[in-house]
């Protein structure tokens, strides 16, 4: 045997392998067919339990000044192809708590490709890490889905990134009570009050309730919990349905992360069998020299330096009226003298009551005083719960042309 053309044989396969076979064609042109690429599959973020989708799959709070709520969202997302229905959320954790829960009172059924949200809010207690979890039942699995929820715990007046104070929010009402007055039994009446971000950083509302929600019934124009920036405006529809011949009273409780933790407006309506005819408080107003919305003050025969006047405000309305300011802006062009105003301060006025607010003129020479509204000089200002003149105001003019004669 030629043992030396043998081993040379064996090296040519080692170094060149097999004899490499043509691909098959798959088409009339003779080319081999195209190499196939499997589609990538959709990822979704979310924790995925049974056939619904939770976001996020975790929550990480961050810093939070202590007994300062925050909010945030959460949402659970039916990928299935059949109902599913969500039986529960709770949460387990110090600081933790749910906001809005979509399954409360009763659970709540999903279609393919629906989904629900509701809330989580955090307050820390202390200063310190927290954590917990949120739980969340689904009738087509044991157990319940766990959502890992941290948050840290910092000294109120922490600073923000520049260094600076952290700006505070804060809350006003107007107005600050609502009192419906006599109206008709089985019938409804609905009445607005505004909440107002006064302060310079952000307002979180969690909660606007009604101590007596069968008979004064709220409606929010906002989802809670709400955030409000700075100057921000919003309203709360409240509802007023007596049931029987008698005085109903309650409390709108607000909460919200401002100083006192929130407001409470105090509600009060009376049962009756006809109600009113107006349903309003309607300011009328009446000036000493005869008109309804300008004052002239001129001293005595056209002589001395000093007048005196008045302003009588009546309720022609069929509902209480709240009276809560009224002030004056002096102008800034003549320096020769100015106006005062003297009244008992905020009070309620019943149907067809009056109350007189007194404006004094003085002046130090000879001169005459006009009247500036496009510029808010020389204008005397009623606020009330009048809900077509909420700001009502009088142009104040004066003549003191022989002062100091």
């Amino acid at each position: 045997m030629n043992y030396g053309l043998l081993l040379s044989c064996l090296a040519f396969l080692v170094s060149c392998g097999p004899p490499k076979v043509p691909a098959t064609p798959d088409n009339d042109t003779g080319e081999a067919p195209d190499e196939v690429v499997e589609p990538e599959e959709e990822i979704k973020e979310g924790l995925v339990f049974g056939n619904v989708r939770i976001q996020p799959e975790s929550f990480d709070f961050g810093e939070i000044e202590t007994g300062s709520p925050t909010a945030d969202t959460w949402t659970v997302t039916n990928d299935g192809e059949e109902p599913v229905t969500i039986t529960t959320a709770f949460v387990d954790g110090t600081g933790f708590t749910l906001g809005t829960d979509p399954t409360d009172p009763n659970p709540v059924e999903l279609l393919p490709d629906e989904f629900i949200t509701g809330t989580i809010l955090f307050e820390p207690p202390d200063v310190g890490p927290f954590s917990g979890k949120l739980s969340i039942g689904v009738s087509t699995e044991t157990a319940y889905a766990e959502i890992i929820l941290r948050g840290n715990g910092v000294e109120p007046g922490a600073t923000d990134d520049s260094g600076e104070p952290t700006p505070a929010g804060a809350l006003a009402v107007y107005p600050e009570s609502l009192d419906f007055g006599p109206f008709a039994i089985g019938e409804t009446t609905w009445r607005t009050i505004q909440l107002t971000n006064t302060g310079e950083g952000p307002v979180l509302i969690t909660q606007v309730a009604s101590s007596n929600s069968f008979i004064f019934q709220l409606e929010p124009d906002f989802m809670i919990p709400a955030s409000l920036s700075a100057g921000q405006v919003q309203t709360v529809q409240v509802g007023f349905s007596p049931v029987e011949i008698t005085e109903y009273e309650a409390m709108i409780d607000i909460d919200a992360d401002i100083a006192d933790g929130g407001i409470m407006v105090p509600l009060s309506g009376i049962g009756d069998e006809s109600g009113c005819i107006v349903c309003a408080p309607v300011l009328s107003v009446y000036t000493s020299s005869g008109s309804a919305d300008t004052l002239t003050l001129s001293p005595p025969s056209g002589m001395g330096c000093t007048a005196n006047g008045g302003i009588t405000l009546t309720n022609t309305g069929d509902l209480p009226l709240s009276l809560t300011d009224v002030y004056l802006n002096n102008d800034e062009i003549s320096a020769c003298g100015e106006f005062s105003r003297s009244w008992i301060g905020e009070l309620s006025l019943a149907p067809g009551e009056s109350t007189t607010v007194g404006v004094d003129y003085v002046a130090e020479s000879p001169c005459m005083e006009s009247s500036y509204p496009e510029s808010d000089q020389n204008v005397l200002h009623v606020l009330s719960s009048d809900p077509d003149r909420p700001d009502y105001t009088v142009r104040l003019e004066g003549d003191a042309l022989y002062c100091g004669g």
